[in-house]
């Protein structure tokens, strides 16, 4: 009667192992995918700083000539 129950026990935890090592990989992927969308975040926000820089220096260009 013990060896259906250690069957069955033993074929949870390998289930479980399996399920972690699943939820570990699908966290290291979220992980990289929230990385990437900081970053784009961060050049965006770069990108629009410059161009605004950009707007200023022809505005001020004007009053010069």
């Amino acid at each position: 009667m013990l060896d259906p129950l250690l069957a069955r026990a033993q074929l949870a935890i390998l289930e479980n192992r399996t399920l972690r090592r699943e939820a570990n990989s699908l966290r290291d992927q979220i992980d990289d995918a929230r990385a990437k969308l900081r970053l784009s975040v961060f050049e965006i926000q770069m990108l629009r700083t410059e161009f605004k820089a950009i707007r200023e220096d022809r505005h001020w260009a004007a009053f010069v000539d």
